[in-house]
């Protein structure tokens, strides 16, 4: 019985339907806490104003923080192998957790200064949420752990800040160094290199003299054996798991402790296809060609739900704001729709046997340069985009203008990641790319 509520609670904990829905909840929120009783927004009181700028300061501190780390993760994580659902299935939720933190605080924030009764009970569920799935996750933590020495107790509140807060605010406030994986070369040989990803990452590719210690998990029993002036660099897949023990290796008295920033991935990155030597050298550089482009998958389930997202939300918002849209609005707004339409059968027609929904080429595909091709990369991508700028100008829907530009970022971020994958398969794709452009001709 145990066993089978464990497995749920991991199963529950990797799963992306918690932040799904704490994302749901909160764009229920927003829109419930604007609709609500909009006179109040311009009369709240002075100190109720001073803690909700409080508050969405640091919330906008977080967000940027956590979006840029976590568009620099979408835009250079290659497909490593085979293997790569371990660790898409471990960052899906981690990497997302604080940016998801700085939306329940922007909600905080908003409930605070618009004082809407039903903006705070959807708030509070929202709230909920969130932090079942932080106790689910850190539950997660704690069973990879079981028998350990006791290292994670005395670091588990770091690692609390670290995945509500990200890896980079923890780094700089505990002391440890950020290290970029080209400055490994300046470290002294002798460095202990302390790997905190879990076993199946860690046989899949490591540094030649790394020592495997899970989430910290025995390590502080292996730092009993280490001098406390031995140069420490600790690792990860991205940089998003090594900076608490990092620092937690810091109060236990080590010198000089080094977090590898961007973690592994980038080092993959540096010595793909290389020969090199020495502990900090990789022992699987490689890629496996076979895999490539299955790594784009949650960018595209990212950009299909956003999309459904506008479907629903355009309509909605129209029949609750009521607003006045001229006949020359709308008449624009449906010629921008046939227009995406029309380019986006173009495109389809001009690949025919080449179309492909994942971003890996078919084998026996050729490059296709003619019809809409010759001018455009991707111009489905620009059909999608004009499609449903058609659709919520049609119905002058304010909410669906965030989600087509969150949208719209992931096509620019996975056609940049495609156009790598092409290059590497098509030997003439470079030319190609030279004379034509991404998104709009002449433009871009």
């Amino acid at each position: 019985m145990y066993r089978f509520v464990r497995d749920k609670f991991e199963n529950l904990s990797e799963s992306r339907l918690l932040p799904a829905m704490v994302y749901v909840m909160a764009g229920v929120c927003l829109v419930v806490t604007l609709l609500d009783k909009p006179e109040t927004v311009f009369e709240p009181s002075t100190p109720r104003v001073l803690i909700a700028v409080f508050i969405a300061a640091a919330a906008f501190f977080v967000f940027c923080i956590s979006f840029f780390g976590l568009v620099t993760y979408l835009v250079f994580l290659p497909s490593f192998s085979r293997d790569s659902h371990l660790f898409n299935r471990v960052h899906s939720t981690q990497m997302l957790h604080p940016l998801t933190t700085s939306v329940v605080l922007s909600l905080l924030s908003l409930c605070l200064f618009c004082g809407s009764l039903w903006g705070w009970i959807v708030w509070c569920f929202t709230l909920a949420l969130y932090l079942l799935h932080t106790a689910l996750i850190l539950w997660s933590v704690l069973q990879e752990h079981q028998g350990s020495d006791g290292s994670l107790d005395n670091s588990f509140f770091l690692l609390l800040l670290n995945l509500v807060f990200g890896a980079e605010i923890v780094t700089l406030a505990g002391g440890a160094k950020p290290l970029a994986p080209w400055q490994l070369k300046d470290l002294p040989a002798d460095t202990w290199i302390v790997d905190v990803r879990t076993k199946p990452e860690f046989h899949w590719n490591r540094m030649q003299g790394a020592e495997n210690f899970p989430w910290g998990g025995g390590v502080v029993e292996a730092a009993g054996t280490k001098s406390r002036d031995c140069p420490v660099l600790v690792t990860c897949l991205s940089g998003h798991r090594s900076p608490a023990v990092a620092v937690f290796l810091r109060k236990l008295g080590f010198r000089t402790v080094y977090n590898l920033h961007w973690g592994l991935i980038y080092l993959m990155i540096l010595q793909r296809g290389k020969k090199s030597h020495g502990p900090f050298s990789l022992t699987r550089p490689h890629r496996d060609p076979n895999r490539r482009g299955e790594d784009l998958r949650h960018i595209s389930i990212s950009y299909v739900l956003l999309q459904l997202c506008i479907l629903v939300i355009a309509p909605v918002e129209y029949s609750i704001r009521m607003p006045h849209v001229s006949g020359l609005q709308q008449t624009v707004a449906v010629l921008i729709g046939i227009g995406g339409l029309t380019l986006g059968w173009l495109s389809f027609r001009a690949l025919g046997k080449n179309f492909r929904v994942y971003a890996a080429p078919r084998r026996s595909g050729t490059l296709i340069t003619h019809g809409v091709y010759s001018k455009i990369r991707h111009p489905m991508y620009t059909a999608a985009s004009a499609m449903f700028v058609g659709y919520w100008l049609f119905f002058d829907s304010l909410f669906s203008i965030p989600l087509w530009l969150a949208f719209t970022i992931l096509y620019v971020v996975k056609s940049i990641r495609e156009e790598r994958i092409l290059s590497d398969h098509y030997p003439g794709y470079d030319a190609y790319v030279s004379r034509t452009w991404r998104f709009i001709p002449y433009v871009w």
